[in-house]
């Protein structure tokens, strides 16, 4: 019966109610079905959104190199951001997530069983404050009272909007109310209905809407702290801690060959596949640095932390000690 749920689950229909009762298997046909089996237990789970960032994974899978060293990594794309993608690995769905530090920070900071276990964008990121185009709406300053839109409570929009109206001196559910409205897709629909005044994402994932007139770009909020860090479940890294290292290890050469950009190779890929200029590309490009690595900085978690302090959405800081998990070394 096991092996029936199994084979069901992994799709190959052996036992599928309309088949006959099957009377012989043969050996071969044996073997593939417990290497299926294998593979839907065994598959690393990894989610992240459909930006330039996450680039490299996907370069890595296309060329083989999880596989040659048996990591069948299945990519979860999950657009609408770091809530979403902490619900994924919260409900079993996801192993590990390639997720914005401060959503990462606050996640395993509040009790969620989840754990960070390495660095990937050592680099900030850069939020751009959009606002619809032809608003009357100019500076960050002009925002006071006006409706942000987030992804989802929690978020990385939710923090990054909180953290900038906290810098403007702002009463935050006063000066900066929420709405949440999803993906870049609905947000950009609810900005055009006039159902929210702002939306703070990655200038240039945003940059084609700024480009055909839907949105204005009228700033920027720089994270003071690298952007991306990997967070994995607690099954995950008690299961397979060797296996989380070995992904994070394979990939880093590819986030070194992106970031190199041999003869224009990932300009015109960003270009092609993200919907930017070569130009923008190049411009993105140079202010990214890929860490890629099983560890991370102390002073990336404390300052995390303080920062969700100061907005309300932690009430203290924890034991940077608390946050991490294998094989995630932290570095002083």
């Amino acid at each position: 019966a096991i092996l029936a749920r199994f084979l069901l689950a992994c799709g190959s229909g052996i036992f599928a109610p309309h088949h006959k009762p099957i009377t012989h298997i043969s050996c071969k046909k044996a073997t593939d079905s417990m290497a299926a089996i294998k593979r839907c237990a065994s598959a690393l789970r990894v989610a992240g959104v459909p930006e330039h960032f996450n680039a490299p994974f996907h370069l890595a899978k296309e060329r083989g190199l999880y596989a040659k060293e048996g990591i069948d990594m299945v990519w979860k794309m999950e657009p609408k951001g770091t809530g979403a993608m902490a619900q994924l690995l919260e409900e079993g769905d996801a192993d590990v997530a390639i997720m914005l530090s401060e959503g990462a920070t606050a996640k395993a900071a509040t009790g969620a069983p989840l754990k960070v276990v390495g660095t990937y964008v050592s680099s900030p990121l850069r939020w751009g404050v959009h606002v619809r185009n032809g608003a009357a709406i100019k500076s960050k300053e002009d925002l006071k009272g006006k409706v942000f839109g987030v992804s989802r409570m929690l978020s990385g929009s939710h923090l990054m909007a909180h953290l900038m109206a906290h810098q403007l001196g702002w009463d935050l559910a006063k000066d900066a109310p929420l709405k949440v409205v999803g993906s870049l897709d609905q947000a950009r629909e609810s900005m055009l209905k006039g159902d929210i005044d702002a939306w703070l994402w990655e200038k240039f994932t945003t940059k084609h809407l700024v480009d055909c007139g839907d949105f204005d770009i009228i700033g920027e909020v720089p994270t003071p702290w690298p952007c991306f860090l990997f967070l994995a479940s607690e099954k995950a890294i008690a299961e397979r801690p060797e296996e989380l290292k070995r992904f994070i290890e394979l990939t880093k050469p590819v986030c070194d060959e992106f970031k190199a950009d041999e003869g224009g190779s990932t300009c015109k890929y960003v270009s092609k596949n993200h919907a930017m200029t070569e130009a923008e590309a190049a411009e993105w490009l140079e202010g990214t640095q890929w860490a890629c690595a099983p560890e991370v900085a102390s002073s990336t978690l404390k300052s995390t932390q303080e920062a969700l302090v100061t907005i309300g959405q932690l009430d203290q800081v924890v034991p940077i000690s608390q946050l991490v998990g294998s094989p995630c070394t932290i570095i002083e």
